[in-house]
């Protein structure tokens, strides 16, 4: 009810008006830290404030992220569009060092210890092939501690793991690292994405699968679309290299191979057996983007350990589609009880000393980005 003249007002109309205060406040704080603050602060620079959380987002700073894809370049959370994803790979691991976002391929957390791995641009094909690229040849596999599962969404890739292969010489030299194939049975629909550089002029480099059959004489393919380039049951694979003098640009070949089973290598050169070397599980057939946990709700949950409180008031900035909806909670209890409220207004959680704000978004068009900004509390008030 509205505060009127001559009558005591409810407790939560004061609250609130002081929540509206401190959403402004709140925009202030967001915009000098954003600009940097220009006074004698009695903090260390830093604003000395009294009962007050708050965030920019400069860095990713949420304590639990599924759903949203943090941009460093513009300090903010957003949803994706995930609409178009058809090729995609789940992995299940402990945890991830750092996001991956290259090659125009990203991880989205999804659940706990959940993550997808999926490409924006390209065709199908290529989505595949820049995945297998950011994961194997660039060896982003590596951003995950204890990966206890790779499930994929091409079939063709189903019961296959990684191997990477490189050679490469700038002296006089005629070098050959060849592999054998452990299986030839059961190894259909074999797949390999290469980079070869001739170096000198007259120089000689190929990928050959199988051996003494060229796939490529010159060129970067990796993350292109190299279905063509598909074998069932191959016996053998070679990278070749030729050098006929001395100096200049090296020749060499990389390549990263999905197959059945373990490739052995003789001759000169370097390789990692993904299953072997790095203990990363053969794949095997994810489900819908429903079904692993790809939903359209996305949450952020910011954590913060405080003073004995059983009173805030969360600001949170976020541009949502009018298709999609918002909901802010808060617990003072480390997630045990949450408290829904809206935003700037008084929320009276169960008492405790882990604050916790948490916004859900719920999408019921995946192709929107809805995005939040900043957030902030204020704790304490009485």
């Amino acid at each position: 009810m509205a505060i009127k003249n001559g009558s005591l007002p409810e407790a939560d109309d004061v609250m609130n008006a002081m929540g509206s205060l401190f959403n402004d406040v709140a925009q202030n704080l967001f915009n000098a830290d954003y600009i940097g603050f220009d006074s004698r602060l009695t903090n260390s620079t830093t604003p000395n404030l009294k009962n007050v959380k708050y965030s920019t987002f400069t860095s990713d700073d949420a304590d639990t992220n599924y759903g949203f894809f943090y941009n460093a370049s513009t300090d903010l959370y957003e949803t994706q569009d995930l609409t178009a994803i058809t090729e995609y790979i789940i992995i299940e691991a402990t945890s991830i060092s750092s996001p991956i976002n290259q090659n125009n391929v990203k991880s989205l957390q999804i659940g706990a210890g959940k993550w997808l791995i999926y490409c924006s641009t390209g065709t199908d094909a290529v989505h595949r092939a820049q995945i297998i690229r950011t994961l194997f040849y660039d060896n982003r596999i590596g951003n995950f501690t204890t990966v206890t599962s790779v499930q994929t969404s091409h079939a063709n890739d189903v019961g296959k793991r990684a191997h990477k292969a490189n050679t490469s010489t700038a002296g006089l030299a005629q070098l050959n690292y060849t592999g054998t194939f452990v299986n030839t049975a059961t190894n259909t629909n074999c797949s390999s994405w290469s980079n070869v550089t001739p170096g000198h002029y007259d120089d000689t480099s190929n990928w050959e699968m199988p051996s003494a059959t060229v796939l490529n004489s010159s060129g970067n393919e990796l993350g292109t679309d190299m279905s063509a380039d598909e074998l069932s049951n191959p016996a053998t694979c070679d990278l070749e290299v030729e050098c006929s003098s001395t100096g200049g640009t090296a020749a060499s070949v990389g390549v990263v191979i999905l197959c059945v089973g373990d490739i052995t290598w003789a001759g000169t050169g370097t390789n990692t057996d993904y299953f072997t070397d790095d203990s990363i599980p053969d794949m095997i057939a994810a489900g819908t983007l429903e079904d692993e946990g790809a939903t359209p709700t996305s949450t952020l949950i910011f954590k913060d350990t405080v003073i004995s409180t059983n009173n805030a008031i969360p600001v949170i900035n976020s541009t949502i589609d009018a298709t999609s909806s918002q909901v802010i909670s808060v617990s003072a209890n480390g997630g045990s009880n949450w408290t829904t409220v809206n935003n700037a207004e008084i929320a009276r959680p169960t008492a405790g000393t882990e604050l916790w704000r948490k916004i859900v978004i719920t999408r019921t068009d995946l192709s929107k980005e809805d995005t939040v900004t900043e957030q902030a509390v204020k704790y304490s008030l009485y």
